[in-house]
């Protein structure tokens, strides 16, 4: 339950503090006192949507803060989100005047989406606006579905539409695969061609770009090569380098007789001598192994004039991306060959998806008009104890159009106050206090099942008076006895019913207006509830019918 709520800098709320009691709180005050900006501070700590605008004037940031009793369901949401749990459950809402929000779970700093998640398990807030989500299919079946036993087969549909928008979804993009005109089956394989005949992957091509290189120079490199040859073994004055480097050796070889530390270097002189006749060798053979060939070269250098047509057409760098695009062209081409088979195997998966989504949807729709049917039975009989004994309502369950998350049923709910007229669609209802008393009674049946520990109710009275209003202030009673019910009305009767009695008021002080809060004790809630029976001018008879109110609801308590 809801035990405080304070506010700070929150459109006229400067600064306030509620402690709330559980049993049933009215929040009572004249239209336009404020008690819209306590529900919107509410709202707001709930994680719904921020506006700017509500930050009071002259502040930088507002800041709502709300304290509850944590619960299983509470606690276990907590627990799958990774939050603390704390004994209470605090939530807190920034919002500055740039329109920029924080929100905070157990000081945690969390989305706005997060924290209305946890709000709607923490506070069920009917706010003026909800009449009309009453019209709505979505509201009719989450109603219907919280307050029945079937979510093994809730879970089970909707796991079973999950699959069948998956299947649908792939057989969409064969359809579309499969809608390509031909030509483009055509070149992929004229493209996969080309790639197949330029055999890229069967050889080396740095190797062939060394022969190609070699082909294109061998001229160069020969005589270049038998130049470096001649320079070593030249002796035409019988003084070539390998003579120089002989008689260099016999000199050194005579010293280190002589002195023996420069062996060291006749050994030198001595790998020189070795390593020169060997570079000898390979020279002459390089040179004799250079070779013209054109018509080699001829090839080779259309290999390469085709390989980089190709690279430049698929504006690719090397040939590994070309390898690449090769795999890639095989594979799609494999693909587009089969899409025929894959079509008719995605055909078929989804046409058996869809029966399964069917079937399960049809078991989920009997549950719910089976439920929808027995909720209808007590929601009349409430109508009854509010002074409708002619009410008829009904829930109209057919096969849609189209299935989705919800279900594969259209709902229509129908309704009729008076005998002799048949039940029409909810929208057509013209009375304001036969919605109100509809709308309370669809919160009153199964409450106990939907466990929302807080429900507020935002004039859910509205359009009702007399002997119509003490019986929709006793069902509000009825419902405090299973959750917290925080009622914000206009009638006496729902006023004086309550076990808290807060007043909404205005108060202007230096030329500044705020929204205050009072808990009203006996005193002044008498006064209150007599101005709410008489208008301003409390009469002493208003007086005496305000204290004999209170006193009969606390006489039945």
């Amino acid at each position: 339950m809801l035990k405080r709520l304070h506010i700070q800098n929150y459109a006229l709320i400067e600064d306030l503090e509620i402690l709330w009691q559980d049993g049933m709180t009215a929040m009572t005050g004249e239209t336009g006192s404020g008690k819209s900006i306590v529900l919107g501070a509410m709202g707001l700590v709930l994680g719904h949507r921020t506006d700017a605008s509500a930050v009071r004037q002259g502040t930088q940031k507002c800041t709502i803060e709300a304290t509850f009793n944590s619960s299983k369901s509470s606690n276990a949401w907590l627990l799958e989100n990774a939050h603390d749990v704390w004994p209470e459950i605090i939530l807190r809402r920034e919002l500055n005047a740039e329109g920029r929000s924080r929100a905070f779970i157990n000081d945690s700093p969390v989305t706005a989406s997060e924290m209305r998640v946890l709000g709607e398990k923490l506070v069920d807030l009917h706010g003026q606006d909800n009449t009309r989500l009453l019209l709505t299919r979505e509201y009719q079946l989450h109603w219907i579905d919280e307050r029945s036993d079937h979510n093994d087969l809730l879970k089970s549909y909707r796991e079973a539409y999950s699959d069948y928008e998956e299947a649908k979804s792939t057989l969409r993009a064969l359809e579309l695969e499969k809608a390509k005109p031909q030509t483009d089956l055509d070149y992929l394989r004229y493209q996969l061609k080309e790639l197949e005949d330029l055999q890229i992957g069967s050889y080396d091509w740095t190797a062939l770009d060394t022969e190609r290189n070699t082909l294109e120079h061998s001229a160069e490199l020969r005589h270049d090569l038998q130049s470096a040859w001649s320079t070593l073994t030249d002796d035409s004055h019988g003084n070539s380098v390998i003579d120089r480097l002989q008689e260099a050796h016999k000199r050194v070889a005579s010293t280190a007789q002589r002195a023996s530390q420069y062996a060291a270097l006749q050994l030198r002189i001595d790998t020189l001598a070795i390593e020169l006749k060997d570079i000898v060798n390979e020279l002459e053979q390089q040179a004799e192994s250079v070779e013209e060939n054109p018509q080699r070269l001829h090839v080779l250098n259309g290999k390469f004039d085709d390989l980089q047509k190709v690279l430049h057409k698929h504006s690719v760098e090397d040939v590994q991306a070309l390898i690449e695009l090769q795999n890639e062209l095989t594979l799609r081409l494999d693909r587009a060959s089969s899409i025929q088979e894959a079509y008719e195997n995605a055909l078929s998966d989804k046409e058996l998806k869809q029966k399964s989504m069917l079937l399960k949807g049809t078991t989920l729709m009997d549950s719910r008009e089976s439920t929808a049917k027995e909720l209808a039975v007590h929601i009349q009989a409430m109508l009854q104890t509010m002074s409708m004994p002619n009410a008829r309502l009904e829930f109209d369950f057919k096969p849609g159009e189209q299935p989705d998350e919800w279900g594969i049923e259209s709902l229509e709910m129908r309704f009729s106050s008076n005998q002799g007229v048949d039940p029409l669609p909810l929208q057509k209802i013209a009375s304001g206090g036969e919605k109100s008393r509809l709308m309370l009674a669809f919160k009153a049946v199964g409450h106990d099942a939907v466990s929302i520990p807080t429900i507020i109710l935002d004039e859910i009275d509205t359009g009702v008076s007399g002997n119509v209003a003490s019986k929709m202030a006793q069902m509000m009673k009825r419902m405090a006895s299973h959750q917290q019910v925080i009622s914000v009305t206009h009638l006496p009767q729902v006023a004086a019913i309550a076990t808290q009695h807060f007043q909404v008021k205005k108060e202007m002080s230096n030329g500044s207006t705020r929204t205050i809060v009072q808990n009203l004790e006996q005193d002044v809630r008498i006064m209150e509830i007599a101005s709410m029976l008489s208008g301003a001018e409390v009469s002493a008879a208003a007086k005496e019918n305000a204290a004999a109110l209170i006193s009969d609801h606390q006489t039945e308590s």
